[in-house]
């Protein structure tokens, strides 16, 4: 997936490519459960700690505590298969967990806030009971709600009233339309 993402947005400069730190969480979880089965307080102090160390920027350093601990420990064949998996993981995804960085700029580091934006700003307006959409009217309902949203519906409309009289931008019979009027969509 992460190859598909990048080579389908790779005309943008400035990308950044984040993994949601809830993933990461559930691999350390399966950690926590190989290591401390049926301790559920040393459990979510394992998960608390490495997931203090990857926020750090430490992930080289858990997946080496990782190895070491595999090597060195009589694990169930089960277990070791689960450490395999999660090193492997983290190795495949490092590049992505940057959270350090990620949060000193200001980027979300989980979906929470994506997700949270989609319901909200789409599904609601969207999936109205009897509701259907062409392609075109749905983006043009979903841009509009955007602005709004975003709480720039004033500043949209004062660009939109002052361009759209230029003949160039829409027919003479639009323009006559009362431009006055300022209801959100």
């Amino acid at each position: 997936m992460w190859t598909y993402v990048e080579d389908t947005f790779k005309s943008i400069k400035n990308k950044v490519l984040i993994l949601d730190i809830i993933h990461v969480l559930e691999y350390i979880w399966l950690m926590a459960h190989v290591k401390y089965e049926g301790d559920p307080d040393e459990a979510k102090q394992y998960v608390y700690d490495k997931l203090m160390l990857i926020l750090h920027g430490k992930v080289a350093s858990y997946i080496l505590e990782l190895q070491n601990e595999l090597l060195s420990g009589s694990w169930k064949e089960s277990h070791q298969k689960t450490f395999k998996k999660v090193i492997t993981y983290l190795k495949n995804h490092k590049s992505y967990m940057k959270y350090r960085e990620y949060l000193a700029q200001g980027y979300p580091i989980g979906s929470g806030v994506v997700e949270s934006a989609c319901s909200h700003v789409v599904k609601n307006r969207m999936e109205l009971p009897g509701a259907r959409w062409s392609v075109s009217d749905a983006e043009a309902i979903l841009q509009l709600r955007s602005v709004v949203k975003s709480q720039d519906w004033d500043a949209y409309w004062a660009f939109y009233t002052s361009h759209i009289q230029k003949p160039k931008y829409l027919p003479p019979e639009v323009n006559s339309l009362n431009l006055q009027l300022k209801i959100p969509a």
